[in-house]
């Protein structure tokens, strides 16, 4: 019973594949005609197209030779009608020209003998217009006078003022600010700020400088002074010429700015919560270049003191290169940030790329799977079924319940 069945088997898959080779050879015999018949239309279409282009192109270059003919016509009489206006406008501007030239000669006359006329009015009017002017700029000169010793008090008032310690100190401090502020934000600098903690003693102004990290921040402090009273007895020495007394006055001054110097290293610097070094503002620039005029005294502030001595112009440079380095600073942390990101990027792209290799292994297997079933089984089953014959009639084929593609389109 088993063979039997065996047989019966073979029998179904011998002639399931007789039935598709033949189906298969019919529809290759249908495919090549409708591919002919197709193509024979093809070529009959591109044949009646050319054709028309041909006749077309006749058309558009006969059209094209006449518009070219009537442009040419147009334009050689619209040249002849231009060349005539022409000719006529020149002679019309001639004319108008000489008419125009007679015209102010005849003005040109009558000009000057009325400028003749007017000249001597206009001078006896200038000349007592003159003397007018003259006695009321003298009046002038007069209230000037009277202005200029307000002016005076006024010098004598303001020198009053700043003779006060106090009042210097406010407008050294108002100076100071006025410059940080333009240059820097508010973020980037502290105001009356204690940095030594537990102190009572407040900078006028700590600029934030960046720390060990991003929360952290190092003060760099920066304190006003104003030795005005030094510094114009040191002026009076040297507009008396007086060099005993010039050397003195700077020697005090200098002697001023080492104790104010000494002032700022002793209540204001402590490393490592602000810088260790500091910086002394004076308002002025002939203050300033009192100092700088002695170098060694200049570098001994920095050594002995850890103090730096700037000018309204030095201090404006030096607060223009640390807010350049705070750009630069925040350049570099967002560069930092990308670099992070890209980081994350690259170790994820590399997670991606090793889940597409595992997909690619995965793929080939399942085609490898599939040409083995394709090509060895299929072989295996051809080599089993070759040394069966097929039978000559179609009693087999009705045991196995098999019908004819005819039979099975007409059910």
């Amino acid at each position: 019973m088993a063979d039997i069945l065996a047989f019966v088997a073979i029998m179904v898959s011998v002639f399931t594949l007789f039935r598709l080779e033949q189906h298969m050879k019919r529809l290759s015999a249908q495919s090549e005609d409708m591919a002919d018949h197709l193509s024979d239309q093809l070529t009959y279409l591109l044949d009646q197209k050319n054709q028309q282009t041909l006749a077309q192109q006749q058309v558009l270059h006969q059209d094209m030779t006449d518009l070219r003919r009537e442009l040419y016509q147009q334009l050689t009489a619209l040249r002849q009608e231009i060349h005539q206006l022409l000719s006529q406008n020149r002679d019309m501007a001639d004319q108008r020209l000489q008419a125009i030239q007679a015209s102010n000669e005849k003005r040109l006359e009558e000009m000057r003998q009325t400028v003749e006329e007017k000249l001597e009015q206009t001078l006896q009017t200038r000349l007592q217009a003159s003397f007018e002017t003259v006695s009321k700029q003298l009046e002038s000169v007069n209230r000037g006078l009277g202005e200029m010793q307000t002016v005076a008090r006024d010098v004598g008032a303001l020198n009053k003022i700043l003779s006060n310690t106090k009042t210097r100190g406010i407008m050294g401090e108002l100076q100071l600010g006025q410059i940080i502020e333009d240059i820097l934000t508010p973020s980037q600098y502290e105001r009356e700020f204690a940095t030594v903690a537990g102190s009572n003693e407040r900078v006028e102004y700590a600029i934030k400088l960046p720390g060990q990290t991003k929360e952290d921040a190092v003060y760099l402090p920066i304190d006003s002074k104003f030795p005005l009273a030094d510094y114009y007895r040191l002026e009076d020495a040297y507009e008396a010429g007086d060099k005993e007394q010039i050397e003195l006055h700077r020697k005090h001054l200098l002697a001023s700015v080492k104790r104010f110097a000494k002032d700022i290293q002793q209540k204001y610097l402590n490393p490592p919560a602000t810088t260790n070094f500091g910086i002394l503002f004076l308002p002025t620039e002939g203050l300033y270049s009192e100092v700088v005029r002695n170098p060694i005294f200049f570098d001994e502030l920095r050594r002995t003191e850890h103090i730096v001595v700037a000018g309204p112009s030095t201090l404006s440079a030096l607060l223009n290169s640390l807010s350049v380095g705070f750009k630069t600073l925040n350049i570099q942390r967002s560069a930092d940030d990308i670099s992070k990101v890209l980081g994350n990027v690259k170790s994820e792209f590399g997670k991606f790329g090793t889940v597409l290799m595992k997909a690619q292994r995965h793929l080939q297997h399942a085609s490898g799977n599939l040409d083995d079933l394709l090509t060895r089984r299929t072989n295996a089953i051809e080599r089993t079924l070759r040394h069966i014959e097929l039978p000559d009639d179609t009693d087999s084929f009705t045991l196995l319940n098999f019908q004819e593609e005819g039979e099975e389109d007409e059910n």
